[in-house]
């Protein structure tokens, strides 16, 4: 129901721009302008979900955020229990990760004598069902801020939910930084609401819904920008999108101020409030029409600036205005015979009665799927994006993140498109990894220093080493690298690619033995035959 014609025209305007970046195109080559600020977050969110980089470039209001809104439906409904959208709405956001077959359980479990979805959650679930031990665990939160200040409960819900890790497993690449610093930036504001005294969490949520609280500023280098048309002053981009530009006149203002004063005047000549502009006196008739005259001018110098930001590709964008606008961009620059997208006709409008005609249809680009992502490891030999390739990254995925619950182990499915056979296949490599020759690699008792996908810059080439530790008893570092095939060390190129990882190690460290070797999917450790 949420779905409105400003969506589907995000959703064609982002399918246009991947299609762009799968032609070729760098996302930071693009920017979208929209007259109004809150055009662009529809946008936003339609090219994270194909998973191309985007960024607001101007100040976000840290509560527009959806990962922020995500955590606010939480203490919504911790505070207010009875509050079922929002519980729906952190029951399927990555606190809990639950998806919709999840949810209808809950609707259907005694309606009649549980009437709100919190006291459903209370009820005993089997252990196989995904609702078992939520109702605990929201119980155990909402006790927190009832008694702790808000900055306390939160940081207590943050810790015990392992909020910052499950976010950032479910974001994008490219927005993950984002998301982790709007978090942070949410912890932070529970103490600048009064000092952070005195404050109860339904005062938080209010203020932070109310607006006020700025998002951190996330540098993203290479990725489209979204901007408002006057904040796109002095930039340029490859290819621009002018957003919902068959926008009709405003209407006539109520209670304005007009004010009459020439350039070459030192002051004003009049200075009138206006109860409405409609039927304004005839003393001031002449004055508005002046004023009116200067607005039409702003919107052809508006339309300037928003056309001479592109450089090479220029697309323009709208929905059927719901009020005819004659002299709206659209319409001036359709006037000059812009060529239209060949495209399909959009699905009905969601929530229009039969998926009757709003008055006109919206053309949509076909559906377009993003690139393979290339995952930074030391797989660049298994450039094969076939079952077998997958799967293994896959595994590396759940070594990277040294966890194996179902939660990641369907995120690592989602990520490398598997089926749950090609993910549990995935999930016992990993697991024979960790508990294998080389479990010592993981023991803090065994090792005193370890990283996981350490980056290495040599000679301008990047290399990405799976696991590398330091020795406690020997002092010696330990190059391991992570392989589904059971037999690594009999393919070439993949010993040269180990015994170059293992040679950047020892032009770091000279003074210390550097030792490398192969971590297999069935649990044993190869060393390079070279190594004693």
């Amino acid at each position: 129901a949420e779905e409105t014609l400003r969506t589907l025209e995000a959703r064609q305007v982002a399918h246009w721009i991947a299609a762009r970046v799968l032609a070729g195109w760098q996302p930071g080559e693009v920017m979208v302008l929209s007259r109004r600020r809150a055009g662009l977050q529809p946008v936003q969110q339609e090219l994270r979900a194909l998973g191309v980089a985007a960024q607001i470039g101007e100040k976000t209001a840290l509560g527009d955020c959806c990962e922020v809104q995500d955590v606010v439906a939480l203490l919504d409904v911790l505070v207010s229990p009875q509050h079922d959208l929002s519980l729906a709405r952190a029951l399927k956001s990555p606190l809990f990760g639950l998806d919709d077959t999840a949810l209808l359980l809950l609707a259907r479990r005694e309606p009649a004598q549980r009437p709100s979805w919190w006291e459903r959650l209370q009820l005993e679930w089997p252990d196989a069902s995904p609702l078992a031990g939520v109702g605990g665990r929201l119980q155990r939160w909402r006790k927190w801020v009832h008694d702790l200040p808000p900055h306390d409960a939160l940081q207590s819900i943050y810790t015990d939910g392992d909020v910052l890790a499950r976010f950032a497993m479910a974001a994008p690449p490219t927005q993950r930084i984002a998301v982790l610093a709007n978090l942070r930036a949410l912890l932070e504001a529970t103490l600048q609401l009064a000092g952070g005294r005195y404050a109860t969490p339904y005062a938080f949520v209010r203020a932070l819904k109310a607006g006020g609280v700025q998002a951190p500023a996330a540098v993203a280098p290479n990725a489209v920008r979204l901007l408002t048309v006057h904040g796109a002053k002095g930039l340029e981009a490859r290819g621009v999108v002018l957003l919902d530009t068959d926008t009709p006149e405003r209407a006539a203002d109520t209670m304005a101020v007009l004010v009459d004063w020439p350039g070459h005047l030192p002051r004003p000549e009049r200075l009138v409030f206006l109860a409405s502009e409609r039927a304004p006196p005839d003393c001031v008739a002449a004055l508005l029409a002046q004023e009116q005259a200067q607005r039409k001018r702003e919107e052809l110098n508006a339309l300037y600036v928003a056309m001479t930001r592109a450089r090479d590709t220029l697309l323009v964008s709208s929905i059927v205005p719901h009020r005819d606008a004659p002299d709206s961009w659209w319409r001036r620059l359709s006037a000059h015979g812009l060529p239209a997208l060949d495209a399909p006709a959009s699905a009905p409008v969601p929530g229009l009665p039969g998926g009757a005609d709003p008055g006109g249809s919206l053309k949509e680009l076909p559906a377009w799927s993003p690139p393979p992502r290339e995952t930074p490891s030391s797989r660049s030999t298994e450039d094969d994006d076939g079952p077998q390739a997958r799967t293994g990254k896959a595994m590396h995925r759940l070594l990277e993140w040294g966890q194996f619950t179902p939660a990641h182990l369907l995120a690592a499915a989602r990520e490398f498109s598997l089926t749950a056979e090609q993910g549990g296949h995935a999930c016992a490599m990993a697991r024979r990894i960790r508990g294998g020759a080389g479990a010592w690699a993981w023991d803090p008792q065994a090792v005193d220093w370890q990283g996981a996908e350490v980056a290495l810059s040599v000679q301008g080439q990047l290399l990405r080493l799976d696991r590398l530790v330091r020795h406690r008893a020997s002092g010696a570092w330990w190059v391991l690298d992570f392989k589904s095939a059971s037999q690594p060390q009999l393919q070439p190129e993949l010993v040269a690619q180990l015994r170059a990882y293992r040679d950047a190690v020892q032009a770091i460290y000279p003074a210390y033995r550097v030792q490398a070797a192969f971590l297999t999917g069935e649990g044993a450790l190869v060393a390079l035959e070279d190594e004693p």
